[in-house]
């Protein structure tokens, strides 16, 4: 084999490893935290695929190749949010509701290692339809080029959910009110 073949064929298994099919991935919750409240989950946009930066599907990277999920980001996001806020207590379905926008979700992913960032803007409308909360919480990661990427794309969102979790004001606004039964004392 030629010496022009055999520094080409790195190349060649390199951008044939840069698959654009979608993957199936599935979001596993698997926080250490608790929280106490009530919330219901509802949608989230994905501006990246809003400003044509991006497919809905599309989790933004530099390097060659799309990371392309098997559904859109956003309903993924969105239902790792219920999974995690009901895996770590919070009853849902009723109280007030937790919505958002992912800005940016990005995997810098040229050199020798993977810079992540997801930056998401949470909402929670309470019952009385009253805004209660809104924050913004970015998550930063570096890992290893060749580390586990579905491990490190659901470690990183939950950890940024966990932003979310650990903030006392997010919190509050979910907490369950007490319901107060008794009635007034009499007097005579």
């Amino acid at each position: 084999m030629s010496r022009k073949a055999w520094f080409c064929m790195p190349l060649v298994v390199l951008l044939g490893g840069c698959s654009t099919a979608p993957m199936v991935l599935h979001y596993a919750p698997n926080s250490t935290m608790t929280v106490h409240g009530s919330e219901q989950v509802g949608s989230f946009r994905y501006v990246p695929a809003e400003q044509g930066k991006a497919k809905p599907n599309q989790i933004r990277n530099t390097a060659i190749g799309n990371v392309l999920l098997d559904k859109n980001v956003a309903d993924y996001f969105s239902q790792a949010v219920f999974d995690e806020s009901r895996f770590v207590g919070i009853n849902m379905g009723s109280g007030p509701k937790l919505s958002g926008t992912i800005n940016d979700f990005l995997i810098d992913d040229l050199g020798y290692s993977v810079d992540w960032t997801l930056d998401v803007t949470y909402d929670v409308t309470a019952v009385n339809g009253r805004q209660c909360y809104s924050s913004d919480k970015v998550l930063k990661k570096h890992t290893a080029k060749f580390a586990n990427a579905f491990g490190t794309l659901n470690e990183v969102i939950k950890l940024n959910i966990e932003k979310l979790f650990a903030d006392p004001a997010f919190v509050r606004c979910i907490a369950i009110q007490p319901v107060n039964d008794a009635s007034p004392a009499a007097t005579d």
